[in-house]
């Protein structure tokens, strides 16, 4: 069975150094592998190191001590969580120093440090005040202890401590019954399931915008993650105000708005760069190990051992040269390891500015960002900017009209990934011929079966892109008829202009199978 590495950010121990502003910046940009961040006197620089890390299980109770099965357990300032099963069990693997954070509706949030501990009992205080939270439940407002629906909430400032790039990620391991999945390429449509499968068609659920429904799931990678405010997921009945569109679950999302009777404009600057790397790739087998798998099998098979590169002796001789190809291919004694060959460290970069003020009369926020995340296989890759403007005036005491816009532009460049073909490839071929042009398998009388070679496949796709310009927003008018009833109206709409390009070149390798073998 093909088992596909797990790719996500590489967890970093960090150490901080103070050093002057304009050497910082200098380091910034000409640098390698270091993230930073910025106060009003100076630059911090953090140097990524890698950590060990240790697997962490036990039981998250109330103070009843009955469990508290979909309790939220999360690594502080990461992605990586989990949730608490019927029993209020739960298994995380975490860095060795960090911190988890164990949340739950109606619970006061608590924080344990791990300090190599390898089983974490947390018992979870109520929080009344938690219960009077304001949840948008699709057309109106509740406040948390007035909900009868199943509806969960994500913390969308603990989500976005960590560099996400899509709204789905704040949603990974921090709401109960969801899941996300994706392809793992750079920019990739994610994959929400809101309490699984639940028909043979179409299983997305409605994405609700500012208002706005739709069912694209795209649409979640055009947005900053910073101008979110809140973020959440209706499922089952308190789904069905919205109709058989909601069947699979709604997922609303409301972005910043900024405030009215601000003392003061707020201007707000973030920036941030990592790097990405594959982690848990499987070990190939080398050359050698690879002729003696094939001569084993031809064994069990009750045949004599006999290959088109490793000879027909009592054991595979490693070849110095391909055997059987039209142009002379040099063997690496060690087997080529296709995974290195593909996978890179790839760094992200991202910057966002926003501006917000408002008066007895108005409010409005404007912001700005551009995110370059490069993919951790060769020549792929995925750029994103975004402008949002939303603004709201105060008309009398009873009337507000107002707006929300974002346009953005996305682009990924780059073809598929190529794991399946790392796996199958053979450790004989190299990456070049001898006369630096790609090597291939070239012909089934090379007995190196049919792949083609994944890191020319992702050169060669490199200069592939899909481009989309998209706007997406509405425009809206409220009248407050008396206290607890509001009749509004709005009209909104998404735009979306995409411009792809694919061009296969042509494979001499390939080609080969066509000429005479000398």
């Amino acid at each position: 069975m093909k088992q596909k590495p797990n790719k996500c950010f590489l967890k970093p121990k960090v150490q901080r150094i103070r050093l002057p502003l304009g050497f910082a910046l200098l380091l910034m940009i000409f640098g390698p592998r270091m993230s930073w961040a910025h106060d009003e006197k100076s630059i911090t620089i953090e140097v990524s190191n890698p950590t060990p890390q240790s697997t962490v299980s036990g039981m998250i109770i109330d103070e009843a001590g009955q469990p508290l099965p979909g309790a939220n357990v999360v690594e502080k300032g990461t992605t990586n969580g989990t949730q608490t099963d019927f029993d209020g069990n739960y298994s995380l693997t975490v860095d060795d120093g960090a911190t988890l954070v164990v949340s739950y509706i109606g619970f006061r949030i608590k924080e344990v440090q791990v300090n190599g501990q390898t089983s974490i009992n947390v018992t979870l205080t109520e929080d009344a005040a938690a219960l009077d939270e304001v949840v948008v439940t699709g057309y109106a407002v509740q406040t948390r202890g007035d909900l009868t629906g199943s509806v969960s909430s994500v913390d969308v400032s603990e989500a976005t401590k960590a560099p996400i790039v899509s709204a789905a990620e704040a949603l990974e391991g921090r709401v109960t019954g969801v899941t996300i999945t994706n392809s793992g390429a750079p920019g990739s449509s994610p994959v929400v399931r809101v309490r699984g499968y639940g028909t043979g068609n179409s299983n997305d659920p409605l994405y609700i915008i500012d208002g706005v429904q739709t069912d694209d799931a795209s649409i979640l990678n055009t947005i900053n993650p910073g101008d979110i405010e809140q973020i959440n997921v209706l499922k089952d009945g308190a789904a069905a105000i919205y109709g058989a569109r909601a069947s699979n679950g709604v997922v609303i999302i409301t972005t910043k708005s900024g405030g009215y009777n601000m003392d003061t404009a707020r201007i707000s600057l973030d920036m941030y760069t990592g790097f990405s790397n594959a982690r848990n790739v499987p070990e190939m087998l080398n050359a050698q190990q690879h002729g003696e798998m094939i001569f084993q099998s031809i064994r069990n098979d009750g045949g004599t051992p006999s290959h088109a590169q490793y000879g027909d002796g009592p054991t595979p001789v490693v070849p110095d040269m391909l055997q059987r190809t039209p142009v002379d291919v040099t063997v690496n004694p060690n087997g080529t390891r296709w995974f290195d060959e593909i996978y890179r460290s790839a760094p992200t970069r991202s910057a966002s500015m926003t501006f917000e003020n408002g008066s007895d009369k108005s409010k409005y926020l404007f912001s700005a960002s551009y995110l370059n995340r490069q993919g951790i296989q060769l020549a792929t890759g995925f750029k994103r900017g975004s402008a949002r403007l939303n603004s709201e005036f105060r008309i009398g005491d009873r009337i507000k009209v107002g707006e929300h816009t974002n346009i953005s532009f996305t682009g990924n460049n780059g073809g598929g990934s190529q794991v399946e073909f790392a796996y199958r490839n053979s450790p004989l071929v190299p990456v070049y011929d001898d006369n630096g042009n790609f090597a291939g398998t070239y012909s089934n009388d090379t007995g190196l079966s049919n792949p083609t070679n994944p890191v020319a496949t992702l050169l060669r796709a490199g200069d592939n892109f899909t481009k989309s310009l998209r706007v997406f927003g509405d425009i809206y008018a409220t009248l407050d008829i008396a206290d607890g009833l509001m009749f509004k109206t709005s009209i909104g709409g998404s735009i979306n202009a995409y411009n792809d390009r694919r061009f296969q070149k042509l494979w001499p390798s390939i080609q080969s199978l066509w000429l005479p073998i000398p």
